[in-house]
């Protein structure tokens, strides 16, 4: 009888409680998503999607009776936008004896870890576009204020930029400022819409004049403390996805554990510039 080798660590029970919980943090905690628009490029070939964009109508005016219309010209000068999807990944490498000896699982742990770091890097997809945006409000070493962000939104609102869905994204340490503001003031921070993952009800900072205000670390810091966030509607931002959170394994026996690699294909652009502002602040307490 041949000898036979029993690691005591099943792939299939691995695999599930690895992708569970890589899918479950991916999709919580991969919060700008739900604030910009998505473009589902799914099992369809390709890796751009090509987006138009309608400029505003202009030629509308009082009709005489019997007249003919004529078409807009404006409208005539549809473009496209192409947001190009690219592959982004992680692995890990889980040894038999770590599974053998720890009290908790290990499996649910690294999926955590695994998902949670591509929820950040498609955050991070997103607020890398925001210094693209053409108007600003805020300034290098400025605290960001109420003020600051009402500024943003009176820009949009001048623009014809609809108020209903607006949203603020700000680095953590310029919130800060924003949230003792309201506090020093008595203000009401507003009731957390409802959001479909749990990360944008943890993140919602407060409502100021319609605009709805989330923290993100995915936010930049440069070496002067300060950060670019953003005021936009989310037709001003798309995100292509090419493929969601996918969890593979693989044995290294010479390693005795499995590789466990953690990918999805996704890519942002800015739709419709017009309809961001960008604030710029201090990111310092």
């Amino acid at each position: 009888m041949a000898n036979e080798i029993d690691t005591g660590v099943s792939n299939g029970v691995l695999h599930e409680n690895i992708s569970q919980a890589a899918q479950y943090t991916f999709q919580e905690n991969a919060m700008l998503r739900n604030l910009v628009t998505m473009y589902d490029m799914t099992n369809t070939p390709g890796l751009t999607a090509s987006i138009p964009v309608w400029p505003a109508a202009t030629a509308v005016s009082a009709l005489t009776a019997g007249a003919d219309l004529s078409n807009d010209s404006a409208l005539a000068a549809v473009t496209a936008v192409d947001i190009t999807a690219a592959e982004y990944g992680n692995m890990s490498t889980i040894q038999d004896i770590v599974v053998e000896a720890s009290p908790s699982d290990v499996g649910a742990d690294v999926g955590r870890q695994l998902g949670g770091a591509l929820a950040s890097a498609m955050d991070e997809t997103i607020v890398d576009l925001f210094t693209s945006f053409t108007n600003g409000v805020g300034a290098a070493g400025a605290e960001v204020t109420p003020e600051t962000i009402m500024a943003a939104a009176a820009t949009l609102r001048s623009n014809s930029v609809p108020m209903q869905g607006l949203v603020c994204v700000l680095h953590p340490l310029a919130a800060f400022n924003v949230k003792k503001t309201l506090l020093n003031a008595g203000g009401n921070f507003g009731a957390s819409p409802d959001l479909a993952n749990q990360a944008g009800r943890e993140y919602f900072v407060a409502r100021i004049g319609g605009v709805d205000i989330y923290e993100s670390a995915a936010v930049d810091v440069d070496g002067s403390d300060d950060m670019v966030g953003a005021v936009f509607h989310p037709a001003a931002v798309g995100m292509a996805l090419k493929r969601d959170l996918r969890i593979a394994l693989q044995r290294d026996e010479s390693l005795r554990g499995f590789e466990v690699v953690a990918s999805a294909a996704w890519g942002a652009g800015i739709i419709d510039n017009v309809k961001g502002v960008k604030i710029t602040g201090d990111a310092a307490i």
